[in-house]
């Protein structure tokens, strides 16, 4: 798990420790349980197919621009595109 470290006002300090001490939790808890409700549409747009094809989109518009010489090399990395694409994209 990664860790994030913020500032933030002291009454929402006051009323983190608040509602942590209410609900049983640690402030982290709550905390993540905030970022969670606010960012629910993004994280179930996100799926670790799209996160990797996001890191590669660059490099497969490169590969467009500048098409490799050879055509068997072309072939073999469509072929594992479509792969990653079937398998994972559903």
């Amino acid at each position: 798990m990664n860790t994030l470290t913020l500032k933030i006002p002291d009454a929402l300090d006051a009323a983190l420790q608040l509602a942590s001490a209410r609900r049983h939790l640690s402030k982290s808890a709550v905390v993540r349980e905030a970022l969670e409700k606010e960012l629910a549409d993004e994280l179930s747009q996100t799926s670790p197919a799209a996160n990797w094809l996001g890191q590669w989109r660059g490099a497969f518009a490169a590969q467009a621009r500048e098409p490799a010489k050879s055509a068997k090399a072309d072939a073999a990395t469509d072929a594992r595109v479509a792969h990653i694409l079937r398998k994972h994209l559903r």
